[in-house]
């Protein structure tokens, strides 16, 4: 008797404690659902029970590319760096109604259970239980009919989990757009290749690779697919396209000529000090700003030879005189010319001589008449007539001068072209006005001579310099008589 008593006892216990449990799964909703049994990627599959085998979705797709339709067109577009709790389902709400319904059945049950098993005594009782059973009965027939209502609905509604972006396109538009995974009964998105990478974010879906490579097989393993990786069997960084670059200038090491110094990426990988586009191993002036058409060196004169091969590094010139000017083109370069604008002979550091006498124009009298150079390259007769005498504090030839000065009238006649300067000169004896005015008149006087013997008046010029122009000390006797002269020069021009 005891046992039967303990046996109903504990039967009772165990329906207590099954409806207590049953009453908590029932406030249970379906977004609730999944965060009492864990879905932490909000794909809508739980991960309780093993079930979820993806439960890590959201970051197998986040922060990658996708290749997916965008205003009609298909194209890889960026997804967000973060979609933790960014998924959405559109059966959400509708899921959430019927599990209430559902709830609120299950109560509807209890309490029919409840009525049923309550005894009672009498005829009224008996019939009021009765008319109670049947308005829980139908109650519970009308929650049905509502599941039944929202299942059809249900039906009509896309099970996918989705996220909400905006795609940036080529015009700066931002366009909105509605991203529905695939996922499948184990929470999982299609992986063709079974890489771990998603299709949907996956640039090699038939092909096996890593995960940090976009999906694509990447063997050196350095997060650049193999097929843009330049160098796929050796490591290396996305600036040179999967290729190693020891010395971090931004070129490949196969392609830097200098790959064990940091260089200039114009230049293949070569340092260049001065920056002048000339790599430092081929510039002839590597700390010295230069031209990429001289190695690297300056021309500051633009002559195109280097300053440092340059003898004229200043002044224009040729490369035949190793950058220096030859202006008259005598083939004497013009800082070693002392006549650098008149074409002239070597013996004569660069200066000409007209009537080659052997006396250099600059420092002959008579540039365009052979002479001799005691003479200052002056026929010798010059030097005769120069000493021509007058009477005494007069302009009056002395006679016994006529012949020097008729072999200087045939000189003259001889070359036609010459003209003939003549300068009177004294010396320091009586007054300074006088002694001008007797030079330039003795200087007359030697003209008229010439002209007189068939000289052109044309071709002659006459002047005085009085006592201002002395050769010699005029302390001295014979110093005054070297300074009473008439100086003759002649030329051409």
């Amino acid at each position: 008797m005891n046992y039967e008593k303990n046996f109903k006892y504990l039967v009772f216990v165990l329906g207590v404690l099954f409806l207590g449990i049953a009453d908590t799964m029932a406030q249970v909703t379906p977004s609730t659902y999944a965060a009492y049994r864990g879905d932490r990627d909000g794909d809508g599959v739980p991960e309780s029970g093993g079930k979820d085998k993806c439960p890590d979705t959201h970051t197998r797709v986040q922060g990658r590319e996708a290749y997916i339709t965008v205003n009609g067109k298909k194209m890889w577009v960026p997804l967000p760096k973060n979609l933790q709790g960014k998924f959405k389902h559109e059966l959400g709400s509708v899921l959430k109604e019927r599990a209430e319904l559902l709830n609120a059945k299950r109560k509807k049950k209890r309490e029919l259970y409840r009525l049923d098993k309550k005894k009672v005594k009498g005829r009224d009782a008996r019939k009021k239980k009765k008319a109670d059973i049947a308005a829980k009965e139908t109650e519970i027939l009308k929650i049905d009919s509502l599941v039944g209502v929202i299942d059809e609905k249900k039906k009509k509604l896309d099970p996918r989990p989705y996220f909400e972006f905006f795609v940036t396109l080529e015009n700066n538009t931002r366009v909105p757009v509605k991203l529905r995974l695939d996922v499948d009964a184990f929470g999982c998105l299609p992986d063709a290749d079974q890489d771990g990478v998603p299709d949907l974010v996956d640039r090699c879906p038939n092909k096996a690779g890593g995960d940090g490579a976009d999906g694509c097989p990447d063997r050196d393993k350095d997060g650049i697919p193999d097929k843009a990786d330049l160098c796929p069997d050796v490591k290396g960084g996305k600036k040179t396209k999967g290729c190693p670059d020891k010395d971090n200038d931004g070129v490949a090491d196969k392609d830097d000529e200098c790959p064990n110094t940091k260089g200039e990426i114009n230049l293949k990988g070569c340092p260049d000090a001065d920056k002048d586009g000339v790599p430092d191993k081929d510039d002839d002036c590597p700390d010295v700003k230069g031209l990429v058409t001289l190695k690297g060196c300056p021309d500051s004169d633009g002559d195109g030879i280097p300053d440092k091969k340059d003898d004229c590094p200043d002044v224009k010139g040729s490369t035949k005189y190793n950058g220096c000017p030859d202006t008259d083109g005598d083939g004497i370069i013009d800082k070693k010319d002392d006549c650098p604008k008149k074409a002239g002979l070597a013996e004569f550091n660069g200066c000409p001589d007209r009537d080659k006498d052997g006396v250099p124009d600059k420092v002959d009298n008579c540039p365009d008449v052979p002479g001799v150079k005691d003479n200052r390259g002056c026929p010798e007769v010059l030097e005769r007539a120069s000493k021509v005498l007058f009477a005494p504090g007069k302009a009056i030839i002395n006679p016994v001068s006529f012949p020097v000065l008729n072999e200087l009238s045939e000189l003259l006649k001889k070359y036609a072209s010459t003209k003939i300067y003549l300068e009177g000169h004294t010396d320091n004896q009586g007054d300074d006005d006088a002694n001008l005015k007797l030079s330039k008149d003795r200087a007359q006087a030697v003209a008229d001579y010439l002209i007189k013997k068939g000289i052109a008046k044309s071709r002659i010029e006459s002047t005085g310099f009085g006592e201002t122009k002395p050769i010699a000390d005029n302390k001295t006797a014979a110093g005054r008589k070297k300074n009473r002269r008439v100086d003759m020069k002649l030329t051409n021009q």
